[in-house]
């Protein structure tokens, strides 16, 4: 932290800035309110927030939800502008540095204190440190702006309080890559990874049957992975555009890691045009992967094959989720084309793929089995994430079936449908894992008792079900404060998503268990 003036590197008018340092001292220590400037890939934003003083670095809370604190964690160079209080018209600090965050439980404490010395104490809110963020301002350059001063302008440098242009550019780096990975929600692609494990270990135990193990294709694997990955990603992309136009995410107040989108546009990280021209991209490339094997497999790239089909209706249903005309998400069909899309199209698509290039018919009835629980537990992902949703879904237009069934006359929300649903579902899921068994014993062809083995993470379901009901017992409470219910379900969201996760690659497992053991 730099303390002196005399550190400072001197620009401007230096006999202004020498004899104004005590004008300097008198305007930062009787502000409490401050204009704070930031921006990240041409995104402004402006708050104004109050601080306290600390050396010459300034101290401030801002909510983690908050634009200027999602943009300063990208790129924390900033600019505040401090007016002076006193008559005099015309006379300020404007000060450009970066802001660290301060996440050590003594300093926050201390900082906090230095508010309350100050007579400005923040209240338990700012104590909050998941709710509330804390940044140090250290300037790297402090100006006394005096309108009736010839010149106007004097300023001081802080050379050492940047780091150096090596660390400046890793962390340039390193923030754009957080700005994709959490634009494309990366981890969430769990959605696509699974349905490609299942399908590959369908259409290897196919070709252990037939005698052609030896035929097995990893790149091929691979390619249909990545195909699936940018098509989940596109999808993700297009549909924060889509609520981004609608207005759905904007008005979303209970936004979270799970559900609400990326908020990379609304927290000002990501223009709209790049997010849209992002999925156009990832579609594209999805488009070109799926050529590219179709010519592998059949000799062209537009070639009458089943893939061609599946992968049109996968695009198809990834581009409509959200955009275009058909808004699928907007009329009670998003929670058929989650199903589908990231359930029997890819398991479907990547069994053909990896069989046929082995010369081995695809095991198409064996394969849709399969899918089925895989769909319906990728769609409760969905119908979860929906409750938070509800209430800014309903005020944009987006009628999903978790709005339908929880909406009431009066304009308010209840949730025990949609959750009796949610369990409906969950056991639909069990059920057919149980019935895949069952049918491997009668039809080793068709399916596998190994499948048996996706009925571990029941127990996961149990304690969502346990959860999810006591939150919708509460948010029938009156009393209750159904501002912060929504972030309560958060754990029911997760383990949701740990269903899906555990039960998917257990039943891939499982069928590739039953492969090596009929080869």
């Amino acid at each position: 932290m730099t303390t002196q003036f005399g550190e400072a590197t001197i620009g401007g008018d230096a006999t202004l800035v020498r004899a104004d340092q005590p004008v300097i001292d008198t305007i930062l220590n009787n502000a409490t309110m401050m204009f704070l400037a930031a921006a990240v890939d041409g995104n402004a934003s402006a708050a104004p927030l109050l601080f306290v003083r600390d050396g010459l670095d300034l101290i401030f809370f801002c909510a983690r939800a908050s634009r200027i604190a999602a943009q300063l964690t990208i790129n924390p160079a900033a600019q505040s502008v401090i007016w002076s209080s006193a008559p005099e018209p015309g006379l300020g600090v404007v000060l450009s540095g970066r802001c660290v965050p301060v996440r050590d439980p003594a300093q926050r404490a201390r900082a906090l204190a230095l508010f309350v010395t100050r007579g400005h104490p923040l209240g338990a809110t700012a104590e909050d440190n998941a709710a509330h963020a804390c940044f140090s301002l250290r300037p790297s350059r402090l100006t006394l702006v005096d309108a009736l001063a010839t010149p106007h302008f004097a300023w001081q440098d802080f050379p050492g309080n940047l780091p150096g242009e090596s660390r400046q550019t890793l962390e340039a780096l390193g923030h754009r890559v957080q700005i994709w990975v959490r634009a494309i929600r990366a981890p969430f692609f769990t959605a696509a990874v699974v349905p490609v494990l299942l399908g590959g270990a369908i259409a290897y135990g196919a070709l252990l049957r037939g005698s052609a193990g030896g035929q097995w294709s990893w790149p091929l694997l691979l390619w249909v992975l990545l195909g699936a990955v940018l098509a989940n990603a596109g999808t993700n992309l297009i549909n924060d555009y889509g609520d981004h136009k609608s207005g759905a995410d904007d008005a979303n107040q209970s936004a979270n890691k799970f559900s609400g989108g990326s908020r990379v546009i609304q927290l000002g990280l990501m223009a709209p045009w790049k997010v849209l021209a992002s999925a156009i991209l990832c579609f594209a490339a999805t488009i070109l992967i799926g050529l590219h094997i179709n010519a592998l497999l059949a000799g062209a790239f537009f070639a009458p094959t089943p893939l061609l089909a599946v992968g049109i209706l996968g695009c198809l249903l990834g581009v409509t989720y959200t955009a275009g005309p058909l808004r699928l998400s907007y009329f009670g069909l998003g929670e058929v084309a989650v199903g589908l899309g990231f359930g029997p199209v890819i398991v479907l698509g990547t069994s053909y793929v990896l069989t046929t290039h082995a010369g081995v018919p695809c095991p198409w009835f064996g394969a849709l089995f399969a899918a089925m629980p895989v769909g319906v537990f990728v769609m409760l992902i969905l119908w979860i994430n929906q409750f938070q949703d509800a209430p800014a879904d309903a005020a944009s237009g987006k009628r999903n079936w978790v709005v339908r069934s929880a909406e009431r006359a009066d304009g308010g929300f209840s949730f025990a449908r949609p959750f009796a649903a949610y369990r409906v579902f969950n056991l639909l899921g069990f059920g057919l894992i149980l019935l895949l068994g069952a049918l491997g014993l009668a039809y080793p062809a068709v399916a596998t008792p190994f499948a048996w083995l996706a009925l571990l993470p029941l127990p996961l379901f149990l304690i969502a079900d346990q959860r999810g009901r006591r939150w919708v017992r509460k948010w029938e409470d009156p009393a209750a404060d159904q501002r912060q219910l929504p972030f309560e379900l958060l754990s029911v969201n997760a383990l949701t998503i740990a269903v899906h996760l555990s039960a998917g690659a257990l039943l891939a497992l499982g069928y590739l268990l039953a492969g090596l053991h009929q080869a």
